[in-house]
Formats: C-alpha cells, structure tokens, sequence
C-alpha cells in the first residue's frame, strides 16, 4: 500500500547504509592489522639487524685483524682490508703524498681522510696502526692563526689530543699528521702515507651463515 512504501524505502535506505557502514569497518580492520603487522615487521627487522651486527662485531674483533693481511673477513662490512671500527671502515696505505695527494687519492678511493673523533679510533686504531710511521689525518687549516678544521667542516677539539706545531719548519704549518698516537703540524706539501676512511656497510644477517 501506499503507506507501507515509504517505510519499506526507509528500512531498505536505513539497511544500504549498515552494509556499507560495515563494509568500511571492515575495510579499516584489515587496513589496522596490516599497519600493525608491518609495524611488527620493521621492528623485528630492527632487531635482527642489531644482533646481527653485535655478533658480527664480536666475531670480527675475535678474528678480524688477525685476518687482515690474508682476506676479507667474511662478516665484515668493510672491503677488502679495511679495518672496520664504529660506523666505518679505516685503511692506511703505504703509498705517500703530499696533504692534498691523499685528499684526492681517498676521494679515488670512495672515501675521505681520516678523522680522528673519538677515543676508540685514537687508542684502538690510529695508535696501534701507525706505530713509527708518519700519516696525513684530514684535519687543516687555511693559514696560521685560522680555526683547525675537518674534512666535513666540523671544528677540531683538543679533548682528543693537542696538536704540536713544528717551529723547525720555515714553512706554512696547516696540516696535520699522526705518529704513533701524536698529532703535528707539518707543511702540506710533505710527503706523508695516506690514511683514509669511508662509512660501513650495513652488516646483513645472512652474512653469519
């Protein structure tokens, strides 16, 4: 009748509506569980990538420099024979250049020269590395007087150690080597070994299978 048609329209209306209510409901329920999976996902990657990396590590300072000088450390995220400490990889070359020598032969080398910026790098590479032998670090400045300064622009400190100006040379002093833990002035167009450094690669877990 005509009075029981709108009603029926009302209810079919009223019905097309909660069916489509649900369907979105549902839509955002499986919508949820994937964000939440995924979020899962990413955080146990997360984990997995760091105890990868602590094993790696251990297993690298176990046997790593003991197999340096033969090949490449199979868990080590630094090529060839590069030394891996912190986030990156460290190689001192026997070759010497001038200051600006190392800087290209480093650039060459898809890396930059070293920088010394924390306590580990200086006590457990740099001094047990280059013994007696002379090494450019990246560290300068523009002329004396002006502010020391790192390949990246960042401002030496001497929390790390103090650098020894060299009074015997007649020379501009705006470059800086290491010997044996001790950093000095030298004129940058001194022959001096290059020593260069790069960051490390992620370390990947199927690499300690």
């Amino acid at each position: 009748s005509s009075v029981w048609r709108p009603l029926t329209l009302t209810v079919l209306t009223l019905c097309l509506v909660l069916l489509i209510g649900l369907a979105a409901l549902g839509i955002l329920c499986v919508c949820t569980q994937k964000y939440l999976l995924s979020t899962q996902n990413r955080k146990l990657a997360a984990t997995l990538q760091r105890m990868a990396e602590n094993l790696c590590r251990e297993l690298y300072n176990k046997t790593g420099d003991k197999l340096l000088y033969t090949f490449e450390h199979r868990c080590s995220p630094c090529p060839g024979k590069w030394k891996w400490r912190g986030d990156k990889c460290y190689q001192f070359y026997k070759e010497s250049r001038s200051w600006q020598g190392c800087e290209y032969f480093c650039i060459a080398e898809n890396s930059t020269m070293l920088k010394i910026n924390t306590q580990e790098v200086l006590d457990k590479l740099v001094k047990t590395t280059t013994g007696i032998r002379s090494y450019w670090t990246g560290l300068s400045r523009n002329s004396s007087g002006k502010d020391w300064l790192w390949m990246d622009g960042t401002h030496y400190s001497s929390e790390l150690f103090d650098i020894v100006i060299d009074f015997t040379s007649i020379r501009s002093r705006d470059c800086v080597t290491i010997l044996n833990g001790k950093a000095f002035s030298k004129d940058c167009r001194e022959l001096r070994r290059c020593a260069c450094e790069r960051t490390a690669a992620a370390v990947r877990p199927e690499w300690l299978y």
